[in-house]
């Protein structure tokens, strides 16, 4: 990797720590120059405006959220296993990135051109329509069997995220109130991952 390339990565990646921690109001370009250790000229050479640079971290951020489901793999899969493999997926990437949920939620409640910018981006985003797809066909197949309740694919896709998200919007004030360190902090989460299962599980069954 050239210098250059190597400049821009760490540009991007004390952009998104920042942005993180602190949003992007509350986040300048100075602030980013100055962890980095560089001219702020030369920020604005590689991507001339601070939304710029946001963007390709929200973006990136916000794609994550979205792609927990697999088709290669979902298609070889019985519906529990598929389902299962989704709270799995979702609950350890945001295990990995405990910060996105309240980065996500803050940007895209504040700005409106965020959400319709990401609205876009889903709607012509074919990889992520051809995990939905294949997802959606696995639900309406096991609903048409009778094999659980009838239920809309995004009505049970919303069940699981809100589940798993507040599971670590919640996480900071839980830990500071009930749990002592992060041994105790892996057994909460672990158990909570368990439990949103059962609730799924056995809120499908007829």
């Amino acid at each position: 990797m050239s210098k250059n390339s190597q400049l821009e990565e760490k540009i991007l990646q004390t952009a998104e720590e920042l942005f993180m921690e602190n949003g992007f109001d509350a986040t300048s370009t100075t602030d980013i120059a100055k962890r980095v250790g560089c001219n702020q000229a030369l920020i604005h050479y590689y991507f001339r405006t601070k939304e710029n640079l946001f963007q390709q971290i929200f973006t990136k951020k916000f794609q994550l959220l979205l792609q927990f489901i697999r088709t290669e793999k979902e298609k070889k899969m019985d519906f529990w296993h598929a389902l299962t493999q989704l709270i799995d997926n979702y609950f350890d990437m945001l295990s990995h990135h405990r910060k996105l949920p309240f980065f996500l939620m803050t940007e895209l409640v504040m700005n409106e051109e965020r959400r319709q910018a990401m609205r876009m981006k889903i709607s012509t985003n074919m990889e992520y329509l051809n995990y939905y797809a294949a997802w959606d066909r696995l639900v309406k197949e096991e609903v048409e069997k009778g094999n659980i309740r009838p239920i809309e694919t995004m009505d049970l896709t919303l069940d699981v995220m809100s589940l798993v998200v507040f599971t670590f919007l919640s996480l900071p004030l839980y830990s500071d109130m009930f749990l002592q360190n992060q041994e105790e902090i892996n057994g909460y989460l672990e158990r909570r991952k368990q439990e949103i299962k059962t609730l799924i599980f056995s809120g499908l069954k007829k």
